[in-house]
């Protein structure tokens, strides 16, 4: 089940604390923000990775990865096979959340050595919980937030692939992330396209 449909209340300085964010991004902060106008704030001054890891924490984790693989769907163009195979492995767990596709989409970006999109959103996929460690050895759990910020990584390398018009990219990216968490769409391309148009129109 889907955990999408969070509180569109929800307060900025409950989510700001799980990212690394700048000084300038939490200069920013207003005790009474809600989540929605920070990453507004965020992006009129064009604080993107601040506000690209902002929508990561905000959205639960299964839901961060559904927007990851959006992100990098959209990016992959004439990607080598590799590429491919990481975001197909992160989108089979999406739709399984099953323990062998986690293992199998974390070691997909480890082959890729966690350099592009599709390698980061199955680097998230696989950040969700589980052990980080080798099956064999004792577990080791990922710290919080990691499949968050998994899931940043790969929305901000979506949008440098999209260069020169990168900053229009990425600014459609986080507000779609926006519409995923405050409930307006689903998960899913087409759901990203209606929520973008929604605010477009």
């Amino acid at each position: 089940m889907s955990s999408t449909g969070a509180s569109p209340r929800t307060a900025a300085a409950t989510i700001l604390p799980r990212l690394d964010a700048s000084a300038e991004a939490k200069g920013l902060l207003a005790p009474d923000a809600e989540a929605s106008e920070y990453v507004a704030l965020l992006v009129e001054k064009e604080l993107f990775s601040d506000a690209t890891g902002f929508v990561a924490q905000w959205l639960p984790a299964h839901d961060a990865v559904a927007w990851a693989c959006e992100a990098a769907r959209t990016a992959l163009g004439e990607a080598p096979p590799a590429e491919r195979a990481a975001l197909e492995a992160a989108e089979r767990w999406l739709a399984t959340r099953d323990e062998k596709e986690r293992r199998a989409a974390a070691e997909a970006a480890e082959r890729l050595g966690h350099r592009s999109a599709p390698a980061m959103a199955a680097a998230a996929a696989g950040w969700t919980g589980g052990s980080l460690a080798p099956a064999d050895l004792p577990a080791v759990a990922p710290p919080p937030g990691l499949a968050g910020k998994g899931a940043s990584a790969a929305v901000l390398l979506a949008a440098a692939a999209a260069a020169p018009e990168a900053p229009e990219r990425l600014r459609a990216l986080i507000w779609s992330g926006v519409d995923l968490a405050e409930g307006r769409r689903k998960p899913g391309l087409a759901g990203a396209a209606r929520g973008r148009a929604g605010r477009e129109g």
